[in-house]
This record gives C-alpha cells, structure tokens and sequence, in this order.
C-alpha cells in the first residue's frame, strides 16, 4: 500500500514539512528527517512511501547543534533479516547473511565485522530512517522494526539529519488505521500561535 503525507501551509512564512519514524522497541536508535519537502506561504506539496523496508550504511558528521546522517549504501531486504559490514574493495559495504528464525522475523539485525567503526541503519523506500551510530567491530546492531510515523514542521531540515528538539511545530503522531492512507496537515497561523489540523481519508494505490 502507498501512503501519503500532504501539507497546505496557510501561514505568512515558508516550512519544511519532514516525517520521521520511532522504533519503540529499539531504543538509543537516532531517528532521522526521512521525507520532506519545502512549502511556500499559501502553498501545497507532500510525500509518499510504499512499505518496502532497506538496510543502510552511512557516514556521520556533527555540526553544532545538528548530527547529519549521509547513506553510503541503501539495499531492500525482508523483515526477519541477518546482514553484516565487511571491508571490501577498500569501503565498508553491506553484505546478506541470511534468514533469522521464526522467533525474529519483526527483526532486522547487521553484524559490524568491517574491521571498523560502522553506522549501520533501516529504512523504507529508499532512504534510511533510523542509525545506530558508532558500532564497534565484531558488536552488532538489533532493530526490532515497529516503526510509529510522525510529522513536524521545520525552518530548515535536511534528509538524515537526527531529530531531537529541532521540531518547531508538531510533531503530530501519523494513525492510520482503518484502512486510512492519506493524512492532510494544514497550519493556520491565529494571532501570535499556530495550529495544526489533520485530516484522514482513503486514496486507492
């Protein structure tokens, strides 16, 4: 199924919507900007994605105050996953393993055997969506993959770089249920306050 996050910016400056995923039961992950796009005053634009999961790889840069994840490598895989992190042909890469067991089969778990520090990641449709950062040689990385989607508004926000309190409007956890797969997030600007408002419907892929 396709799902769609669209954003009807109705205030007097420009935003960048991004929605980002949470992995409850994988905590110390850093979550990252993994859909965006900038909106004008009085403008309309959105995203889409399809649950076809990824594994990633990627290099990490610090630049006061924000943490920028950039993906070397992004492969699809299946839930129930075993990958690992050589060093071959002179660069980290990802390699598959493997199945896990009928008891793992919400898991996806990469193995660090490059020799070095990794940063090894999942995603979805393409893009990575959360990092373990900094995992050393012959230690591996267990994601638990039970992602919750969120929304936030953003001045500025590049894909993969970690939320944490860079969200200036939101975030507004994503429910869909009943078959829903669009949500349509409007912001309204009411005096010295702005609101958020969603709305839920059915789109046919």
């Amino acid at each position: 199924m396709n799902y769609y996050v669209n954003f009807a910016n109705m205030t007097d400056r420009t935003w960048t919507m991004a929605v980002y995923q949470t992995f409850p039961e994988s905590p110390g992950l850093d979550s990252v900007a993994w859909k965006r796009t900038t909106v004008p005053t009085h403008g309309f634009s959105g995203v889409d994605w399809t649950v076809e999961y990824n594994v990633a790889l990627a290099d990490y840069a610090q630049t006061t105050p924000l943490g920028v994840y950039t993906a070397s490598q992004v492969l699809d895989t299946q839930l129930g996953s075993e990958w690992e992190v050589i060093f071959q042909d002179e660069v980290q890469q990802l390699n598959f393993v493997g199945s896990l067991g009928s008891d793992l089969r919400e898991y996806i778990v990469i193995h660090n055997d490059s020799g070095l520090v990794a940063n090894p990641g999942i995603g979805m449709s393409g893009y990575g969506s959360a990092y373990q950062r900094d995992v050393l040689s012959n230690n591996a990385a267990q994601f638990k993959v039970t992602p919750v989607y969120w929304v936030g508004l953003f001045r500025s926000v590049v894909l993969g770089e970690v939320i944490s309190s860079n969200v200036e409007a939101g975030p507004l956890r994503l429910e869909f249920d009943g078959g829903n797969n669009v949500a349509d997030i409007s912001a309204y600007r009411k005096g010295d306050s702005m609101e958020l408002a969603t709305v839920y419907s059915i789109k046919n892929s």
